[in-house]
């Protein structure tokens, strides 16, 4: 629920949340100060550079030319921009068959190839000129001098989907493009959120918005490129809290998808005469007549409504502007599909979501958890098709299906991304307390935060599920009973036998972890050499539902580095009574979708996020 009238004004908060949905077909950002959460007013970018009316979202898309860079509405008609850029951040193995072969994929990599660019300088591209302009946006409404003296925190929203390797990539891109360079207000700061997570928040966050304790909602973030479901608790109202209920799950299986499906219906039926079409006329009717007229209006129901596409003249150079010889019928330059034909474009995205959904309540049934609703949102989300589809689906089994209305369910994890970065920001501002050299200005900020928390009633997620297992592999002390002769090893770090290449699974796949109150988990390190001066962890990862015991059929996860004073090494007796250095330190996970955060606790102190590093694998 909204927070009341009684919250803080601007002049008690010297912080703006900036957050930017950076989507594989559509971007969007969002922002506020505690002026205006307090008054329910989260504001949204919606005019954009090159388009005439207002809009959500601008398109994900680069131009290059003559050494300049166009992007989102700027792009020319006749360009052929590049696109789905986004998903180059993935790992071959983590794309699916069908999306390695992908037009826009293959087109994508080539155009790495001949400019001697990398994803994350497209990203990179791409989020520079996004910040700009939202930053003179800002400036605009506020006045420059209003927001040039707030210290900025940004959210970028990322798939749940998404690995730990792909989110740093996404962090190296954000530094790259300037978002996080130094202002006289302060440091600028940075986290990433999942989209379903951002998305329940803001859907949570509606005035008027009425749950009951105990109930579960699936959120379903169905966007241009991923679909991601995050099933939720409801674990406390007022303010309301939510438990993440079963592990979630999700998909390449976006509204690109069914782009794609119609665009080779059209190409089908028109044959060499869609060779005779320009970018320009390909891009019109993608873009005006199935993008922003037919996709986002149609219904499914109607099964007697035609529905007619325009084609440029130039395709019907030398040919008759008709064919009715087979349906769908060319009549005067236009292709009049009826509502089957146009279902067709969506019968195979709708089929992996419907896969998706099931999972989810098959899980939710096994714990014998009762799902209440199903939240949809994300471009794809706002599809009166995909609603319709869905409550004739759930309807029986008594599963209602949310969807507001106009620019929400676009707009929603955008929302969502700010309503997190307030809770992020006053929570991390006095946890930071605890890092090295904390100076006045931190101290002050830090009970700022507290008061400011304090009177901060938004919805919160308070525990997630883990995906995979992680652990680390370390020596243990033999046992006769338990380990085999041939692996008993002598340690003279330890004086006694020890056993190497065992694991430890400190997170189990499908374990609720409590997000920053989650559980410490203790680790020394034993050595007869000089006091090291940085801390290597190493972490392995497993989705396996048993994990093994030893060292085999586990992947690298990440390697975390730690700056080590020598004042944390201490001197400690092993098994013979030698004097050996040890150091002790506790190790805790925070899982966030399908990746990881970490936080290294040394003497009870969390070591500073500016000196710990993580290497994903």
């Amino acid at each position: 629920m909204p927070p009341g009238n009684n919250m803080p004004f601007e002049e008690d908060c010297d912080f703006m949340v900036i957050g930017i949905d950076f989507g594989t077909t559509y971007s969007g950002a969002s922002w506020a100060t505690f002026e205006g959460l307090a008054n329910n007013q989260v504001n949204i970018v919606t005019t954009w550079p090159g388009s005439g009316r207002e809009e959500g979202k601008v398109p994900t898309e680069l131009f290059y030319e003559d050494d300049q860079m166009m992007w989102g509405y700027e792009i020319p008609h006749d360009a052929e921009p590049v696109r789905w850029f986004k998903l180059l951040l993935l790992k071959e193995e983590d794309l699916d068959g069908d999306m390695r072969s992908n037009e826009f994929i293959l087109r994508g990599r080539r155009l790495l190839r001949e400019n001697d660019k990398s994803a994350i300088e497209l990203v990179t591209d791409y989020l520079r000129a996004l910040w700009t302009y939202v930053l003179a946006s800002i400036k605009k409404a506020r006045g420059a001098a209003v927001v040039d003296a707030l210290a900025f925190h940004v959210v970028i929203t990322v798939p749940a989907i998404w690995k730990g390797y792909v989110r740093q990539a996404m962090e190296k891109a954000a530094k790259n493009a300037g978002i996080l360079q130094r202002r006289v207000a302060g440091r600028t700061t940075l986290s990433l959120v999942p989209e379903p997570e951002a998305a329940a928040l803001s859907t949570l966050y509606e005035p008027g918005r009425r749950v009951r304790l105990d109930e579960v909602y699936i959120i379903c973030d169905a966007g241009g490129g991923t679909v991601d479901l995050i099933s939720y608790k409801i674990s406390a109202v007022n303010p309301i809290a939510l438990e993440e209920a079963v592990e979630g799950t999700g998909g390449l299986c976006g509204g690109i998808f069914i782009d794609d499906a119609f665009e080779r219906m059209c190409k089908a039926r028109l044959g060499r005469r869609w060779d005779r079409l320009s970018k320009a006329g390909i891009r019109e009717i993608m873009r005006e007549e199935w993008e922003h007229a037919i996709k986002p209006q149609f219904k499914g129901k109607n099964s007697t409504r035609e529905y007619i596409v325009r084609i440029p003249a130039e395709a019907f150079v030398k040919s008759s502007l008709d064919d009715v010889s087979r349906q769908p019928f060319i009549k005067n330059g236009r292709i009049h599909f009826s509502s089957s034909h146009i279902q067709g474009s969506f019968t195979e995205v709708f089929a992996k979501i419907d896969a998706l959904i099931e999972e989810q309540l098959q899980r939710a049934n096994r714990q014998s958890i009762l799902v209440s609703g199903i939240v949809l949102v994300g471009g794809l989300g706002g599809s009166p098709y995909l609603y319709d589809h869905l409550h004739d689906r759930h309807v029986d089994a008594g599963i209602s299906v949310l969807q507001a209305g106009g620019m929400r369910p676009r707009t929603a994890i955008a929302r969502g991304a700010v309503i997190k970065g307030f809770i992020d920001k006053m929570k991390t501002d006095s946890e930071e307390t605890a890092d090295d050299d904390v100076g006045i200005n931190a101290l002050e900020q830090s009970a700022r935060s507290l008061v400011l928390y304090d009177k901060f009633i938004a919805p919160q997620v308070t525990s997630t599920v883990a995906r995979f297992n992680i652990g680390r592999n370390y020596m243990k002390e033999y046992n006769e009973s338990i380990h085999i002769p041939e692996d008993k090893v002598w340690s003279e770090e330890y004086g006694k036998w020890m056993v190497n290449d065992q694991m430890k699974w400190f997170v189990k796949r499908g374990d609720n972890v409590a997000g920053r109150n989650s559980e410490l988990h203790k680790f020394f390190w034993v050595s007869r050499r000089q006091p090291m001066k940085v801390l290597r962890i190493d972490l392995y990862q497993c989705a396996d539902e048993v994990p093994p015991s030893r060292g085999v059929g586990m992947r690298p996860l990440c390697t975390i580095s730690c700056p080590i004073h020598a004042s944390m090494i201490v001197d400690w007796k092993n098994g013979t009574g030698k004097l050996v250095k040890r150091l002790s330190y506790d190790l805790k996970m925070i899982p966030s979708g399908a990746s990881v955060e970490f936080e290294i606790y040394i003497d009870g102190r969390r070591q500073g996020t500016t000196g710990v590093q993580i290497d994903f694998k």
